[in-house]
């Protein structure tokens, strides 16, 4: 969901993000720049990552016999690599995919909410209006996004792509419920009065 950081914490053999770029390499061999890129989009309707975890990472799981790299020339001085998921790596994930998850999502545009009556509930209640406007126009993309996926047979579960699929659902039911959220939230600030949650901003 997009404004959530991922929780990059470690689990007995590997980290959330490592697991998160095996994923994305069984989609094919991937240079770091392009994980990059796919980090941002599907991955990115609900977890993020920085460029500058990626590589670090990525030098991890080729240490661990996760992933093999081939050098080629790049565009500039430095060789290009790209990486492609091992059979270890491949095992690895089946194994981490059907283990509960126990890291929990953070985000800090709850957590301000948690403090709101701690600062100007103007400039609050403008916060959230501006969330809430974020979100819409969100949620108009993603559902763009899945209405081409569904035209191309992606909600099929026997689809290649039906992951991508899945993830983008998530992040089109997560902006329509920040949506309502934040509409509220802002609503109960800027009127400092209870608002029933779900009521039409007054």
């Amino acid at each position: 969901m997009a404004g959530i950081e991922g929780d990059d914490s470690a689990t007995t053999s590997g980290s959330t993000l490592g697991y998160a770029l095996l994923s994305l390499l069984t989609r094919g061999p991937a240079t770091g720049y392009q994980l990059t890129q796919q980090v941002k989009a599907p991955l990115g309707h609900f977890w993020t990552a920085r460029h500058s975890q990626i590589y670090p990472e990525l030098a991890r799981l080729s240490a661990a016999g996760w992933v093999d790299s081939v050098e080629q020339a790049g565009p500039g001085p430095r060789a290009k690599k790209t990486y492609a998921v091992t059979a270890a790596g491949l095992t690895a994930l089946r194994a981490w995919l059907v283990i509960p998850p126990t890291a929990q999502p953070r985000s800090e545009i709850t957590l301000k909410a948690y403090a709101a009556t701690s600062a100007d509930p103007v400039a609050m209640a403008a916060l959230y209006t501006d969330l809430a406007e974020r979100s819409t126009r969100l949620l108009a993309e993603y559902e763009q996004d899945a209405a081409r996926m569904r035209a191309a047979g992606q909600d099929d579960p026997g689809n290649p792509r039906f992951g991508n699929y899945a993830v983008l659902m998530m992040g089109v039911e997560s902006q329509r419920v920040v949506h309502r959220w934040a509409l509220w939230l802002a609503s109960c600030l800027r009127t400092g009065r209870p608002v029933p949650y779900g009521e039409p901003p007054g």
